[in-house]
């Protein structure tokens, strides 16, 4: 039963106490109450679990993030290896380029002494016992 006093409202016992006037001895009440402390505690289990699944994903993900991120620096710091082999290779490639082109040219100077030499030999050789007759 509600009394009013100046406008304010006071509640009963029984409204106090949550029985809506039933009596707390009641058996369906209580197992009432005790099957919704038991969805309650089950519930904040649940809860709780799920706050911890919450919490190691969170960890996980972090986890992954840094890996990520250092795998990301790996891959930028072999690009970079990578952009300064291939200009090392280029330089090698142009480098051998005119080495080869080098040793190409003293080939041809060698052949060329070499007919030169072989001629001179000969006139040389002629020319003098031809010389030395006269």
């Amino acid at each position: 039963m509600d009394i009013s006093v100046n406008g304010l409202m006071e509640r009963s016992e029984g409204a106090k106490n949550g029985t809506n006037g039933h009596a707390v001895s009641d058996p369906a009440s209580k197992q009432i109450n005790e099957k919704l402390e038991q969805i309650t505690k089950y519930l904040l289990q649940e809860n709780e679990n799920k706050q911890q699944v919450i919490k190691e994903q969170r960890l996980e993900i972090e986890k992954l993030n840094n890996e990520i991120n250092e795998k990301a620096a790996i891959v930028a710091e072999l690009k970079e290896q990578l952009s300064q082999s291939a200009q090392h290779t280029e330089g090698h490639r142009q480098l051998i380029n005119k080495l080869l082109n080098d040793i190409e040219h003293f080939q041809s100077d060698i052949e060329w002494y070499k007919r030169t030499y072989e001629r001179r030999s000969i006139w040389g050789v002629l020319k003098d016992k031809l010389t030395k007759r006269n």
